[in-house]
């Protein structure tokens, strides 16, 4: 069987459900390798729970923007238009 190279190994489901429990840390991009925004994700997210402890409007401003990320990545991964580190398209298996 013919290997397709623009296909990444990482696994598409696996990225989704990652992203559906604990996009908001990031962990789906640190699975597909994007190792600065998946980090940069981590950090916003800590930065929005210590900016609401101190005033709860703009923390809550800078946790809807944190949704909003976490939420546009879902729909790209679930659209199959999420690529890992290398640009590759992130597939299922039985897709490769």
């Amino acid at each position: 069987m013919e290997e397709n190279t623009n296909v990444s190994e990482k696994n598409r489901l696996t990225a989704l459900m990652l992203c559906w429990f604990l996009g908001f840390f990031g962990v789906h991009r640190l699975y597909a390798g994007k190792i600065g925004t998946g980090f940069l994700m981590l950090y916003g997210t800590i930065c929005s729970a210590v900016i609401l402890a101190a005033n709860v409007p703009i923390g809550l401003m800078c946790f809807i923007t944190m949704l909003a990320y976490v939420v546009n990545d879902f729909a790209v991964l679930a659209l199959g238009q999420f690529k890992d580190c290398y640009g590759k398209l992130m597939c299922s298996d039985e897709l490769k």
